[in-house]
C-alpha cells in the first residue's frame, strides 16, 4: 500500500504545482489582452493593449493601458498611470494618484465589503445560513451520505479534491484562454456551473461533519441536523478568521469534501453515467 499511497500523493503534488504554474503572476505585455490570476497582484509598468479581468487579486498600473480592466474581490491602483477605457471594480477600492487618470468610466461596488471585515462577516454567515436551509431542505441525505464518505476515506478524499482543484484551474485557464472562440465561452460556463455545485456542496458536507463531530463524538448529544450543520457553520466561519493556520485548516477540509463528493457522487453513490454494466451483460 506505501507504493500507491506516495505515488497517490506525487501526482497529487505535480498537478497541485502545475495548476499553480498556470497561475503564477507575471507583469503584463502587449501580446497579451487578458489575464486570470487569482489571488495574485497584476502588475503593468510597460504600455499595454487589451481588456484585462483579475479576479481575486490587485492590480497595480504604473504605465498606460489601452484597454478596459475589471477587477472582482481586488483593488486598482494608478500610480503614475494611465487606463484609456473604463474601470470596474467589486469588492475593492480604485486608488487613483494626482498624475493617474483613467479616460472612461469608473466603477467602485461593494467595496465595503473589503475595508469592513463585520459586513463581509455577517454577509457571508447569511449566505451559508440560506445555503444550510436549501440543501437541507432538498439535499439531506446526500450531506449525510458525503459527510460520512469524507469521513470514511480522509486522506483519499483529500487527494482527489486536489486533483479536482487543480483540473478546474486548469479548465479555468484554458477556458479564459479560448474566450474569443464559442468553445470558450461553453467551456467557461460548464466550469463554472459544475465548480459553483461542488463548492458549494462540498462546504455544506463540510458543516454536517463538523457538527457531527461535536454533538455526535464528543459531546454525545443527539441534535436535529439543521442544530448540527449551523454549529458546523460556527466552527467553518471561525477557522476562516483565525489566521494562516485557520485558512489552511479550512482549505483542507473543503478539498477533502470535494473529493468525498466526487467519490460519492454527490452522496448518490450511483454512476456517473447510466447504469453499471459487467462483462457478459448485453
Amino acid at each position: 500500500m506505501a507504493p500507491v499511497f506516495s505515488r497517490r500523493v506525487s501526482i497529487a503534488l505535480w498537478i497541485l504545482g502545475l495548476a499553480l504554474v498556470c497561475a503564477m503572476p507575471a507583469r503584463a505585455s502587449s501580446l497579451k489582452s487578458f489575464y486570470f490570476y487569482p489571488a495574485e497582484t497584476v502588475i503593468i509598468d510597460k504600455g499595454s493593449t487589451g481588456d484585462m479581468l483579475v479576479i481575486g487579486g490587485d492590480v497595480q498600473i504604473s504605465s498606460k493601458l489601452a484597454g478596459n480592466v475589471s477587477v472582482v474581490g481586488g483593488d486598482i491602483h494608478l500610480v503614475c498611470g494611465t487606463v484609456d477605457g473604463d474601470v470596474v471594480v467589486i469588492g475593492g477600492d480604485l486608488l487613483v494618484d494626482e498624475t493617474s487618470h483613467v479616460a472612461g468610466t469608473s466603477v467602485v461596488f461593494a467595496s465595503i465589503l473589503k475595508r469592513n471585515h463585520t459586513a463581509l462577516l455577517l454577509l457571508s454567515t447569511l449566505f451559508w445560513l440560506l445555503s444550510i436551509g436549501f440543501g437541507f431542505y432538498f439535499f439531506p441525505e446526500h450531506i449525510r451520505e458525503n459527510a460520512f464518505e469524507f469521513a470514511d476515506d480522509f486522506v483519499r478524499a483529500i487527494l482527489l479534491g486536489i486533483y479536482a482543484a487543480a483540473i478546474l484551474v486548469i479548465l479555468s485557464v484554458l477556458s479564459f484562454v479560448l474566450i474569443q472562440v464559442v468553445v470558450g465561452i461553453f467551456l467557461l460556463i460548464a466550469v463554472a456551473v459544475f465548480g459553483i455545485a461542488l463548492y458549494l456542496f462540498s462546504v455544506l458536507t463540510v458543516f454536517q461533519f463538523l457538527g457531527e463531530l461535536v454533538w455526535k463524538r464528543i459531546l454525545k448529544i443527539p441534535m436535529p441536523g439543521l442544530v448540527q450543520m449551523a454549529t458546523g457553520l460556527l466552527i467553518y466561519e471561525v477557522l476562516a478568521w483565525a489566521g494562516f493556520v485557520g485558512v489552511l485548516g479550512t482549505l483542507i477540509l473543503v478539498l477533502g469534501a470535494m473529493g468525498a463528493s466526487l467519490l460519492s457522487r454527490f452522496g448518490t453513490f450511483k454512476p456517473w453515467f447510466g447504469t453499471r454494466r459487467y462483462w457478459g451483460q448485453g
